[in-house]
C-alpha cells in the first residue's frame, strides 16, 4: 500500500516491485480493501474462510482476528493512537487495536516514539498539539527508543506510537484499520484529537525484547490476550502447531518446505502461511515468526 513514508527496501528485500515506495505490505489481511489472495487456488482469504472457517475453528472472513504486516518508512510516521476493545465497542466496532512490532532492519540512529516522556500525560500531549505545537516540543514530550534489528515491542491499544525513519519491520496487529492521529509532522493530514482523548491511556512504558532464538526450537517473543508471538532460526527439522485455532507463519528468509499430513508446500522468503495443525518445517538458513491466534 502506498504511503507518504514510505520506503522500498521491504520490496528489494523480498525481490517485490519496487517501482515505487510502498509503507505496508499487508500479508494475511480479511480487510475489504486489501484482502490477501490464497497463492494455490487465487481465491482471497476472506472468501476462503467464509467457506471453510468454521469447520476448521478460525470463523468467517468478518470475525478474523488478526493482521499481519510488513512496514517500510523511509519518513517518519503520524503520531497516533488506537483505541482498545472497550472504547471500539462503544463505538460501534468490533475489536480494539493492540498491535506488536518485531524490527528487520534499521539505519543508525533509527527509533520509534512509543508512550510519552516521564512526567507527561497523555492528555498533556494532547492538549499541547491542540494549541499548534512544533515538532521539536511535541518530540520532547515522546518516550523515544532507540531500535536495532531483533527487537520486538508491544504496542498497547491506548499507547500513542509512531515510527521513526529508516526502519522495517514486521508487525501483528488485531483486525482493525482504526487509528486517531495526533500529530502529523507537517504534511496537513486530517487530525482525530478528540477521538484520541477517549482512546489515549497512560500505560506503564513497555520493555524492549532483545532475545536471540535458543537452539532450534522456538523463542517465545510475547505473549497477550490478542495474540503471541514466536521466532525461530532452526539448523534442522522443525515441529510446529497451533497453540489455539491457527497460526500465521512468515517466512523472513531462507528456503524449505512444510509437511502437513500428505500435503507438501514449498517455502520462500516473504511466504506468509495460514496454519491450522501440525506441521514439519525444514529447509537451509530459514528465519522463521510465527503469530499464535488467541483460543
Amino acid at each position: 500500500m502506498s504511503r507518504p513514508w514510505g520506503g522500498r527496501r521491504i520490496a528489494q528485500r523480498f525481490g517485490w516491485d519496487d517501482s515505487e515506495p510502498r509503507g505496508e505490505w499487508w500479508l494475511a489481511s480479511c480487510r475489504e480493501d486489501a484482502p490477501s489472495i490464497l497463492r494455490e487456488s487465487g481465491v482471497d482469504l476472506p472468501a476462503w474462510l467464509d467457506e471453510h472457517g468454521g469447520g476448521n475453528g478460525c470463523g468467517d472472513g468478518a470475525s478474523f482476528p488478526l493482521l499481519v504486516k510488513f512496514l517500510d518508512s523511509q519518513e517518519e510516521l503520524s503520531l497516533q493512537v488506537h483505541p482498545d476493545d472497550e472504547v471500539a465497542h462503544r463505538h460501534g466496532l468490533p475489536r480494539g487495536k493492540a498491535e506488536a512490532w518485531h524490527v528487520l532492519s534499521a539505519e543508525p540512529g533509527a527509533h520509534v516514539f512509543h508512550g510519552t516522556a516521564p512526567g507527561v500525560t497523555g492528555a498533556e500531549l494532547i492538549e499541547r498539539t491542540r494549541a499548534g505545537a512544533s515538532d521539536e516540543e511535541i518530540v520532547s514530550m515522546l518516550r523515544r527508543v532507540d531500535v536495532t534489528p531483533g527487537d520486538t515491542l508491544l504496542v498497547p491499544a491506548g499507547t500513542v506510537h509512531a515510527l521513526g525513519a529508516g526502519v522495517t519491520l514486521y508487525e501483528v496487529q488485531q483486525n482493525s484499520d482504526t487509528t486517531y492521529r495526533l500529530h502529523d509532522w507537517g504534511r496537513g493530514r486530517e487530525l482525530h484529537l478528540d477521538q484520541a482523548v477517549e482512546a489515549i491511556v497512560d500505560h506503564a512504558p513497555e520493555i524492549v525484547r532483545r532475545d536471540e532464538p535458543v537452539g532450534d526450537g522456538w523463542t517465545e517473543l510475547l505473549s497477550e490476550p490478542a495474540f503471541a508471538l514466536r521466532h525461530a532460526r532452526p539448523a534442522g527439522e522443525l515441529q510446529t502447531a497451533p497453540t489455539g485455532p491457527f497460526t500465521l507463519l512468515t517466512i523472513l528468509a531462507g528456503r524449505g518446505s512444510l509437511r502437513s499430513g500428505e500435503q507438501t508446500l514449498d517455502l520462500a522468503p516473504g511466504d506468509t502461511l495460514l496454519l491450522l495443525g501440525p506441521a514439519t518445517l525444514g529447509g537451509e538458513d530459514l528465519d522463521l515468526l510465527a503469530v499464535d491466534a488467541p483460543a
